[in-house]
């Protein structure tokens, strides 16, 4: 799918001048980028999208340990890019604006929105930017809604609770990207202290990171 260029995301990391039309992700657009856009803007490594179908055919990119050969797949915040023997993250800047950030990670770590029990006593976990995880009645134990989970191959390896003395990214409203450590929760607010500042935001509104 195409729109016009001029009402593409602010937080794009795209010119506003250029081709008249531009691709955007499938779903989530508001949150999501197409794979092209990733590796053609933001890493450079093709110069047009033939280039960026042969990188993809040529099965040189994994997105989440899955090899990418389509390039209308979308990529979400805090997906994992792996291209030869490098991983890069899509985050936001402290400027609330899309970048690439080269990690050592290679898992996954999203927001736990909600839950759902399925047949057989499976809970599903429903987790940010759309996806879900299926997980058994031992590990429900240790999961609510709001912590984070650390994700490899479709399997949560690690829970990290939403509490004080965590790190934290703030995902949405005026101050999203900033990161900083948990200092205070107090009536679903959480005050997160961005270098010198204070800043309090909605417990909903932050993911901890470490």
């Amino acid at each position: 799918m195409h729109v016009k260029r001029q009402t593409i995301q602010k937080t794009w990391p795209i010119p506003r001048k250029g081709t008249k039309y531009i691709i955007v992700a499938s779903h989530n657009k508001k949150t999501n980028l197409p794979i092209l856009i990733i590796l053609r803007d933001m890493l450079k490594v093709a110069k047009d999208r033939k280039e960026v179908k042969r990188i993809l055919q040529e099965a040189k990119i994994s997105l989440n340990n899955k090899v990418v050969k389509r390039e209308e797949l979308t990529v979400s915040p805090f997906d994992i890019i792996k291209i030869g023997n490098k991983n890069y993250e899509l985050v936001f800047s402290d400027r609330g604006k899309f970048i690439l950030r080269e990690t050592a990670r290679k898992e996954q770590i999203l927001k736990i929105i909600g839950k759902k029990i399925l047949r057989g006593k499976k809970i599903q976990l429903n987790l940010m930017y759309g996806k879900n995880i299926l997980v058994d009645n031992k590990e429900k134990a240790k999961i609510k809604i709001g912590d984070s989970a650390i994700i490899e191959n479709e399997k949560i390896v690690k829970i990290l609770p939403t509490e004080i003395g965590r790190e934290a990214i703030i995902l949405d409203g005026k101050y999203r990207g900033k990161e900083g450590k948990i200092e205070k929760i107090e009536h679903a607010i959480a005050t997160i202290l961005y270098k010198k500042e204070k800043i309090n935001v909605p417990i909903k509104n932050i993911l901890a990171i470490k």
